[in-house]
């Protein structure tokens, strides 16, 4: 009897747990799945556990008022200058002296492609404009190779377009270098044409010549006229 009773028990717990979880397992052929109704009118319960810990917002917050009295400084460093102390500086520092003015330009000798391994002849004062041609668009640019201070110093240098026209994209144009003859003396002028990202050995061309610089020509002294002689008294 007892056997009977356990058994009627489990199997009416096994139905009420298949009605109440449909997705457990697949409803058989016929078998109707309960549906969970909620009525419109029903309001939700509200929850009884306060929020004690909930932030409260403030409408106004100014921070200066409310800093703690414990302010985080840095000490400077017990060697630093004292700014209100410090002198004022008033020379240069090392770096800013000014460059030397420089000399007049008194004319302009043009080097090109054609004067390679020749002699250049300038005077103190020239401008030596160095025309190469060249196209950045590939890369490549021309460049001084071991040049130092001697008889010419380095002037300027621009890419000019041929024929006057504007300097398009992809178009060959002139690197021009000028040098500014200094002081007479010889001095021996490097360029290369290379990529700069390339090793210093990877060059497409080159091109050189020797500068010979004379001193300026000393201008002529004015002639002195001859002293005025009077006439000669006619005689008696």
């Amino acid at each position: 009897m007892n056997s009977l009773l356990r058994i009627a028990a489990f199997a009416l717990a096994a139905s009420v747990v298949h009605a109440q979880d449909p997705a457990a397992s697949p409803p058989a052929a016929g078998e109707r799945i309960p549906v969970l109704e909620i009525d419109a009118n029903e309001k939700p319960i509200e929850a009884t556990t306060s929020l004690t810990n909930r932030p409260i917002l403030q409408e106004k917050v100014n921070l200066g008022e409310n800093l703690g009295s414990d302010v985080f400084s840095i000490d400077p460093p017990p060697d630093s200058p004292n700014p209100e102390k410090a002198p004022e500086i008033k020379g240069k520092l090392p770096g800013e002296e000014e460059a030397p003015p420089r000399l007049e330009v008194t004319a302009t000798v043009v080097v090109t492609a054609k004067n390679n391994g020749q002699i250049v002849r300038a005077q103190v004062g020239n401008l030596v404009n160095i025309s190469l041609e060249s196209n950045p668009s590939t890369g490549y640019s021309w460049e001084l190779r071991g040049f130092e201070l001697g008889a010419a110093e380095f002037y300027s240098s621009d890419l000019v377009a041929r024929e006057g026209g504007n300097m398009m994209f992809g178009a060959p144009g002139d690197t021009v270098i000028a040098l500014q003859a200094v002081k007479p003396g010889t001095q021996n002028i490097q360029l290369v044409y290379r990529r700069i990202w390339e090793a210093p050995d990877q060059v497409a061309a080159s091109f050189g010549f020797q500068l010979q610089v004379e001193g300026a020509p000393t201008p002529a002294a004015p002639a002195t006229p001859p002293p005025d002689t009077a006439p000669a008294a006619p005689t008696p």
